[in-house]
């Protein structure tokens, strides 16, 4: 996805990549056909200025562990059944979203399919597996929804609500990057800048929601020929929306919570605590055509992420 060398900056100055040596652009040529696809289009001029294109059609396996902090939109609902909660809330208890912490790790493995459709312009979908779990904690100092008409209220001060969610989910989505070149310094290898933008979507198995994903980054790095290979690093702002709703149900029998209610019938809706984040990445290609790939990433600032990538272009 970042091995082009040419995109939108490097458009704009097609003027400093071009050779005027016609022999030896007679000699790329001919020992670059056009690829079978006819990708990317506008290719052949391109080429003819002097840009190295990637082979335009890639596979790529991805695997990624994040951890991140998340955040109630709204109220945290609640219908309790058993315990002295059940007698004296006979409908729906909302504990405030100020008073609603959570937690989540998801694992994920990814199968991208992406084509180059112009030299600076890829697009890209992406299918996949997801393996999570979310732990919401609710402060129940300042519950609303009791009826102590009948029975006392208890002291809920300082007792706190947990309710650990499992689940899985199937993925889809799509994205699209803008890649291009700018020399800064004369004798430098050139900078290397991708716009990388996204929607995913996760249909949850266990509590049945949409989990939906937009992403943004933006990279700033250099590539390298190592012994016949490259290798390139890059540094990166990322932005990360997410919204889920989750429903479902909690046991509390056998445990300390037992008394104050039995089972619990959750919905809340989340979002990230932070959209914006950091990363660092490297990227290898090898083979004759440098066809092949090794891609890892880490995001940190806001919150943890690992990416690991191995890719095919054809």
């Amino acid at each position: 996805m970042l091995r082009s060398t040419i995109g939108l900056l490097a458009l704009l100055s097609f003027g400093a990549l071009a050779t005027n040596d016609e022999v030896v652009r007679a000699a790329d040529e001919a020992t670059t056909p056009q690829h079978w696809s006819r990708l990317p289009i506008w290719g052949d001029k391109a080429r003819e200025y002097g840009a190295e294109l990637p082979l335009p059609i890639g596979v790529t396996l991805l695997v990624n562990q994040i951890s991140a902090d998340y955040k109630a939109k709204d109220d945290f609902l609640l219908q309790v059944d058993g315990g002295v909660l059940g007698l004296i809330a006979p409908g729906d208890v909302t504990v405030p979203a100020e008073d609603v912490a959570i937690t989540g790790e998801d694992r994920s493995i990814q199968l991208k399919v992406d084509a180059w459709i112009l030299p600076f312009w890829n697009v890209y979908g992406i299918v996949g597996y997801v393996d999570g779990h979310k732990d919401i904690t609710a402060k129940l100092d300042n519950v609303d929804g009791l009826d102590c008409g009948r029975l006392p209220c208890p002291d809920l001060t300082g007792v706190t609500l947990p309710i650990p969610i499992e689940y899985t989910a199937n993925n889809w989505g799509l994205g699209t990057v803008l890649a291009g070149q700018v020399t800064v310094v004369d004798g430098w290898q050139p900078f290397i800048i991708s716009a990388v933008g996204a929607m995913v979507n996760a249909r949850t198995s266990t509590t049945d929601s949409l989990i939906k994903t937009r992403l943004g980054q933006l990279r700033v790095g250099q590539r390298f020929d190592v012994n016949g290979d490259k290798i390139a690093w890059f540094l990166g702002y990322q932005y990360q929306k997410i919204d889920q709703r989750i429903t479902g149900t909690y046991d509390f029998r056998g445990t300390e919570l037992a008394w104050l209610m039995e089972q619990v019938h959750f919905d809340v809706e989340l979002t990230n605590q932070e959209n914006h984040n950091m990363a660092v990445s490297m990227m290898y290609d090898f083979g004759p055509q440098d066809e092949w790939n090794l891609f890892v990433e880490y995001g940190f600032l806001n919150w943890d992420q690992l990416t690991i990538g191995i890719g095919r272009r054809f």
